[in-house]
């Protein structure tokens, strides 16, 4: 059997929730500033604005860290598509938590709100084609089986 080891899932997950996240921040900020609107980080919150972003990076990379992890090594269409639905529902997660929203609609809800901001912002894109690029460069491992060496097969088991 293989699997992933924890680094390259992290480095993976690391770069595809970073990289992608900037890349919505950037264009956010950038349609915020232009337009005067109280999007992101100039608006009227900055702080919570902060705080809802770590809880994000935060629970995207773990989510991503996991799945790569605890999966077996996928063709890279079905990284996407399993890697795309978890980061959708960590924007999900990561945005009605902090509001006390937790009940599963709530959650659902806001995951296709901030997937439509996602979209518009560039982050869900971006994360789909990082996912697609850096699933290509995860390490994959055989598991060890334990096999006997020549001691222990001479030695008779009672």
């Amino acid at each position: 059997m293989m699997f992933t080891p924890w680094r390259s899932a992290l480095v993976y997950a690391a770069w595809v929730t970073l990289i992608s996240w900037l890349t919505g921040t950037v264009v956010l900020t950038a349609a915020s500033l232009a337009f005067g609107d109280n999007l992101g980080p100039t608006g009227p919150e900055p702080l919570a604005w902060c705080r809802d972003q770590a809880v994000f990076l935060v629970t995207c990379t773990t989510l991503l860290a996991l799945a790569r992890r605890l999966l077996s090594p996928l063709p890279r269409w079905r990284t996407v598509l399993i890697d795309g639905a978890l980061y959708v529902l960590a924007l999900g997660i990561a945005n009605a938590v902090p509001y006390r929203s937790v009940s599963p609609g709530e959650i659902l809800d806001a995951a296709a709100l901030y997937s439509f901001f996602g979209l518009f912002t560039l982050q869900l894109p971006t994360a789909w084609c990082l996912s697609a690029w850096r699933s290509g460069k995860l390490d994959a491992v055989l598991k060890k089986r334990h096999t006997l060496d020549d001691e222990e097969r001479a030695t008779p088991t009672r």
